[in-house]
């Protein structure tokens, strides 16, 4: 497909949403704010602990891999909380949540406050609302439009990432000390870059709360295509139950619909292809893992290694931005190819990316290090969702990449502890930057006998990506690789396409996988 291809392709999408209901678009803006507030919190999370509570980077790293823990496992226990409340009410808790929590830790100076607020309602917030809008994107789409429309969904949410890092650099380098107010504290909430920079997810969340008392009420009818009748979509997804799967129990009854869970599961998991699917997860994991260290690890070694005012966020948005231009263009131009030979190729660029930190200590290195990987992301990233759908059971998609998405939850703990683990053991914090709230912080790093050493440090971390990239190569593909006949093109409306980044490896992606089982039972009459 050319580049007349591309747009022609692009142009017919934005056209397939002419007529679509205002909440729709309402959902469009509402996945930017709610994705400023995740990217923000992600990328200044092991900063804040430590630069602000002085907490160790081993512990800070733990933390970490914690938090990512919670927000997937969060997402599967409050299903059934989102079933009950609906569209509607459930955004209005995941703004009201995440104004109060980053109020609290914007603002206090006590670590049990903190974490309590981080790992409580902040995480319950984020968990809430990332289903959520997945499924008002569902409701107010029909089987034409659908995958188009989450097409532009992550196209959105690589945009609200983008605008992070660059806010990221603003608060943290050009107002550092905030409004500089004399009669306050450097670690008060106005004089303090870090915590206003928290602080503006706030803001993020009072326009999302606003917009959310924007959407219907009242049903609103999706049309789809070649049908007689209209599909109801209301604020409550109790009111749009289909006809069971099953003969048995009305699907009303909740002992019905985890009965209906738990055989769902039981066959997919003895399956051949999970089985087959969760081997390939497993052998990729530590492969996907390399994004979590653009959190947990970047950007304290760019601080140590290149000076308090290193451009942490701007490097950053390297990736959302090769993203959103790339993976259009990338999709277009391969669709020749099989998804498991762009996973297998794209594997290894992002599995090489660390080598420019390994050769060289220097900012444009990093850069080079973020646009490798972000290389790499948009060959192999979009393909996945291809061959995760190939795999999976016609009808069980939802429950068949939540299972397989367990090597990824487990690995997030291990991962944040040992991205803590080599900054304490080959990056030190030196002291350079000493309390940057007080104004104390060097541009550069201090010389002596604490030293950043790089090279070692992102040296084991691209063998750690190199050797199951490697494994694709030796591995026997019949195990992994689909049947041609199962690679058959799916149905628009669970199939995004080609062009859609779909990185399982964040949490806040992982959290829709998983709770999509405890949800589609509910509502796959609708959809």
């Amino acid at each position: 497909m050319g580049t007349q291809g591309l747009k022609s392709k692009i142009a017919s999408g934005f056209l397939s949403l002419r007529g679509s209901p205002r909440d729709l678009y309402i959902i469009f803006v509402l996945k930017v704010l709610e994705s400023y507030n995740y990217f923000s919190l992600s990328r200044l999370f092991v900063l804040y602990l430590t630069e602000d509570f002085g907490i160790s980077d081993l512990t800070a790293g733990t933390l970490y891999g914690v938090w990512g823990m919670l927000l997937t496992a969060y997402g599967f226990f409050l299903g059934g909380a989102i079933d009950f409340l609906g569209v509607k009410r459930s955004l209005v808790v995941c703004f009201a949540l995440n104004i109060l929590s980053r109020l609290a830790m914007a603002m206090t100076s006590t670590r049990w406050v903190l974490l309590v607020s981080l790992l409580g309602p902040n995480t319950v917030a984020g968990a809430m609302g990332v289903p959520v809008m997945t499924i008002g994107v569902k409701r107010y789409t029909n089987t034409l439009n659908r995958g188009f429309a989450f097409s532009l969904f992550y196209t959105l949410m690589n945009v609200a990432a983008l605008s992070q890092g660059v806010l990221m650099d603003f608060f943290r380098i050009r107002w550092k000390h905030g409004f500089d107010v004399p009669s306050l504290s450097g670690k008060s909430l106005l004089n303090n870059g870090n915590r206003l920079f928290l602080a503006s997810g706030c803001v993020t969340s009072l326009l999302g709360l606003g917009l959310t008392y924007l959407l219907s009420t009242a049903p609103v009818e999706v049309a789809e295509p070649g049908a007689a009748q209209r599909l109801p979509s209301s604020d409550s997804v109790v009111d749009q139950e289909a006809d069971p799967l099953v003969k048995g129990p009305p699907v009303g009854q909740e002992a019905s619909k985890l009965g209906q869970l738990w055989v769902a599961v039981r066959n997919v998991a003895l399956s051949t292809e999970f089985v087959k699917y969760l081997f390939m997860c497993i052998i990729t994991v530590n492969l996907k893992s390399v994004f979590r260290y653009l959190d947990a690890m970047l950007p304290k070694y760019q601080l140590r290694a290149f000076g308090c005012d290193a451009a942490i966020g701007l490097i950053y948005s390297i990736n959302p931005l090769t993203i959103v231009f790339l993976v259009p263009v990338v999709g277009a131009m391969t669709t020749g190819f099989q998804h498991f030979d762009m996973i297998h190729m794209g594997s290894y660029l992002s599995a090489l990316s660390p080598l420019w930190l390994v050769l060289w200590q220097e900012e444009w290195a990093a850069a080079l290090f973020v646009l490798t990987l972000s290389l790499g992301e948009a060959v192999w990233s979009p393909r996945w969702y291809d061959y995760s759908m190939a795999v999976a059971p016609t009808g069980r998609e939802g429950v068949f990449t939540a299972l397989a998405s367990a090597p990824l939850f487990v690995a997030m703990l291990p991962t944040g502890m040992l991205s803590g683990y080599l900054l304490d053991r080959y990056c030190p914090d030196n002291g350079a930057c000493g309390d940057v709230s007080k104004g104390k912080a060097s541009v550069k790093p201090e010389t002596g006998e604490q030293t950043c050493h790089g090279s070692a440090m992102w040296g084991l971390v691209t063998l750690l990506t190199l050797t199951h990239a490697y494994r694709l190569s030796f591995l026997p593909q019949k195990w992994v690789r689909p049947a041609p006949e199962t690679g058959e093109a799916r149905d628009a409306s669970s199939h995004p396409g080609e062009c859609m980044d779909f990185n399982e490896a964040d949490p806040l992606l992982l959290v829709e996988n998983v709770s999509q089982t405890v949800v589609a039972p509910r509502r796959r009459g609708v959809e």
